[in-house]
């Protein structure tokens, strides 16, 4: 996990996509958890490729983006976007930051889909809003470089922004890549597509409002 070294100031109740986003995946993994089978959800509103190249259950593309497969699954998504989202969402506004966060969800999706269509894999459920906070955290390095992140874990540094999407960015690849032939149990490509997504609309904001932080 990160924080923010310094407070940035931000209350972030106040931006209300960004309450609404954590709110909603909360109650959908609330729902999951009351589910009976425990399978219901999964095989109805997961992201299965090959059902979606089918052309079947093609909205699942998105009502997998609000499910999650375990708390440790929803605490890890929901603690990193809680980080960077109020900084993103106040500098690009609502709306701007709202369809950054969708389009960012189903261009992860696309390409896990793609790649796991292309391995074999592609009768495996997946679900998670990881695509779309990994476009966020995208975002956040590009409009703010510089702001610094403390890691906490079992390595305790600190790092600025841009080199924690970096970072990340190589990471997921190369996880992508040994996922290629191996079995992880984690949709990487998923999380590399969200990036690539997330940091197209960062520089579209910044070319188009002259932002240069």
């Amino acid at each position: 996990m990160v924080i923010e070294v310094e407070d940035d100031k931000i209350p972030f109740i106040n931006q209300y996509v960004s309450v609404a986003i954590i709110v909603i995946n909360l109650i959908v993994f609330i729902i999951q958890i009351f589910d009976p089978t425990g399978y219901m959800l999964i095989y109805e509103a997961a992201f299965i490729p090959s059902e979606f190249f089918a052309g079947k259950k093609m909205w699942t593309i998105f009502t997998s983006m609000w499910m999650h497969a375990d708390w440790l699954h929803i605490l890890f998504n929901m603690w990193f976007f809680y980080v960077v989202a109020d900084n993103c969402e106040k500098e690009m506004g609502h709306l701007f930051f709202f369809i950054t966060y969708i389009i960012a969800g189903l261009v992860g999706s696309f390409l896990h889909a793609l790649i796991a269509a292309v391995t074999g894999f592609g009768d495996i459920p997946s679900l998670g809003a990881s695509g779309a906070v990994m476009g966020v955290i995208a975002v956040y390095g590009i409009l703010f470089p510089k702001i610094r992140l403390r890691y906490i874990g079992y390595i305790r540094t600190t790092i600025s922004a841009r080199t924690f999407v970096l970072i990340s960015f190589i990471t997921e690849l190369i996880y992508g890549l040994i996922s290629l032939f191996i079995l992880t149990g984690t949709a990487h490509f998923a999380h590399v597509g969200g990036l690539i997504a997330g940091a197209f609309f960062a520089f579209i904001f910044k070319l188009v409002s002259g932002t240069d932080h």
